[in-house]
């Protein structure tokens, strides 16, 4: 096993650890966005994403507590973290790349590394943070797809269930109702249906 102060592995979880936290704040910053447009579901759907994130983060600090002791000093780190902004369609799409990023690539190239520096908890860690971000992936191409198309609140065929967040009422039909017959919230209050199996 590679000595962990001198590993890349450390390196990595720091990396990941810094990017974790910035994507949890990000996905904070988008549920505001959301909640802001009347989108008042998909801000709370947002908003599991960035509780999701920040227990990566956890996952990855507690690694470094690990093998590095109780009182790590400083790990300096070399990486780039993206700072952008738009409206609520661009940060979907935005995020949706992160996500791909971390879930294709980042993460199972430090997973490997990992690995071959004798370290294979971390590399397991990295494997399962890295299926989580592949599903956030589809979660947010799905949320950017209906929402770009004007299609969030639709159904593609028939009639489908609507059911509202608030007060639990179920409506069926085309698409959900402008505003709730039961507690009038706006039609942003009404569930989004989530489809895991929609990525090509």
């Amino acid at each position: 096993m590679v000595d962990f102060q001198q590993s890349k592995t450390k390196e990595n979880l720091a990396r990941s650890f810094a990017a974790e936290c910035q994507e949890g704040a990000r996905y904070q910053f988008m549920a505001q966005t959301a909640m802001q447009d009347g989108y008042t579901y998909m801000s709370a759907l947002i908003r599991t994403l960035a509780h999701n994130e920040m227990a990566h983060a956890k996952q990855f600090f507690q690694m470094i507590t690990k093998y590095g002791g109780d009182n790590v000093q400083n790990i300096d780190i070399c990486a780039g973290y993206p700072f952008r902004s738009g409206t609520l369609v661009d940060l979907l799409k935005l995020e949706s790349e992160n996500e791909h990023s971390s879930g294709e690539n980042i993460y199972p190239e430090f997973a490997d590394i990992a690995d071959e520096e004798g370290y294979k908890d971390v590399a397991k860690l990295f494997r399962l943070i890295a299926d989580v971000e592949k599903s956030h992936e589809k979660i947010l191409v799905q949320l950017h797809e209906e929402l770009k198309g004007k299609t969030l609140y639709k159904c593609c065929e028939g009639e489908g269930c609507f059911k509202c967040d608030e007060c639990g009422t179920v409506q069926t039909g085309k698409c959900a109702p402008v505003e709730c017959p039961l507690c009038h919230q706006p039609q942003g209050y009404y569930r989004i249906n989530i489809t895991m199996n929609r990525m090509k």
